[in-house]
């Protein structure tokens, strides 16, 4: 069976950020996959290409030479790659986890998985969120020390940038959105954006998608590392005064790549959404015993999602599909998530929320 839910405009999953672990690691892709039975194609081996025949199509090797066995035509045809999709081609490899790649009509390349690939998907999100709290105290350590100083230097300035988005779950923020769309994310904001009352920061913005974002958030450090960073000339939220004395403007690139340095391990922004919306969805799950019909578990879960959206300023679609772990949910499903309330009402403290987060994902996932 090949994903018909997962033809999406990305970068072919083999170059995926999943692709970054150690190939000899127990949860690398390669072991995954080997798993499964799949092995890790890419573009130039998709050699079958869909050729338009009146009304149909048919289906020709590299060599030009039509495909007439009935269980590879059936098997692509299984596919439902869209007819006004063009340059199609096709994997001639039934276990390869890249199976087909087409233009849309806006010219983007879409993607097409084996059914199998979400699962090894999954598991390295599940790994990769573990790995995340695992590290959350070293990151808190860091970042609060560099906030505790008084100079606007670049290390305080990305150390708040990471502060902000770990607390609020906003987008790391994109320059070509903010100079075409006007559209901001953390990096990106504008003085005007921010505001501060006591030891309230209150963030009012339109956001991606022409979303008006409002966020309140009550942190007394951040909110003094912000007070020093507006005292700097400029229209910019997030900027430093570097060895020269030159005011410059932070990126998500470079927030990003401080992010991996204090923490040791290679993640990113995104994964602080990942991290609020899984956990919001399992707060809220591990509440109530699931439905007993499967229409009633899937409105309990789309309540859930709704809430973790309204905290991403994201569509409930789009939350589910990129934030909201399926291991989760098929736990809720399952029962498991009960099992598991009492002790999430016996944590009071963040951190330990987080590795009950972490322990339900990757036991899910395993």
């Amino acid at each position: 069976m090949m994903d018909q839910q997962n033809l999406e405009p990305t970068g072919p999953a083999s170059a995926d950020s999943v692709a970054s672990a150690a190939p000899g690691h127990p949860g690398s892709v390669e072991n995954l996959a080997r798993e499964l039975g799949l092995t890790l194609g890419d573009q130039n081996e998709l050699t079958i290409r869909r050729v338009k025949r009146g009304k149909n199509y048919s289906f020709v090797r590299a060599n030009g030479r039509p495909i007439r066995h009935t269980g590879t035509i059936k098997r692509l045809h299984s596919m439902a790659v869209p007819p006004a999709y063009a340059e199609v081609r096709y994997s001639p490899d039934p276990n390869s986890h890249l199976q087909a790649v087409g233009r849309d009509a806006a010219g983007r390349l879409q993607y097409r998985y084996h059914s199998d690939w979400e699962k090894v998907r999954e598991q390295r999100k599940a790994h990769r969120l573990a790995r995340l709290v695992g590290a959350l105290p070293k990151i808190r350590r860091n970042v609060s020390m560099h906030l505790s100083g008084d100079a606007p230097t670049r290390e305080f300035a990305l150390a708040a940038v990471i502060e902000l988005i770990a607390r609020t779950a906003i987008r790391p923020g994109n320059e070509s959105y903010a100079r075409l769309n006007g559209t901001r994310g953390a990096t990106t904001l504008l003085k005007s954006n921010v505001t501060l009352e006591d030891d309230c920061l209150i963030l009012s913005f339109k956001a991606k998608g022409g979303k008006e974002v409002r966020k309140e958030c009550e942190a007394a450090k951040l909110v003094r590392a912000i007070g020093i960073l507006r005292a700097l000339p400029g229209k910019r939220m997030f900027q430093y005064r570097d060895n020269s004395c030159n005011i410059r403007a932070v990126s998500t690139t470079q927030v990003n790549a401080f992010l991996r340095e204090i923490a040791g391990i290679k993640i990113s922004l995104k994964d602080f959404r990942t991290l609020m919306a899984s956990a919001v969805v399992l707060e809220s799950l591990s509440r109530i015993s699931p439905a007993a019909s499967a229409r009633g578990r899937r409105k309990q879960v789309l309540e859930a999602v709704r809430a973790a959206a309204d905290e991403l300023s994201n569509t409930p679609a789009i939350c589910r599909k990129s934030y909201v772990h399926d291991t989760i949910v098929t736990a809720f499903e399952d029962g498991i998530l009960e099992r598991f309330a009492a002790t999430m009402k016996g944590y009071r403290s963040q951190s330990k929320r987080e590795q009950l987060l972490a322990q339900v994902v990757t036991a899910a996932a395993a």
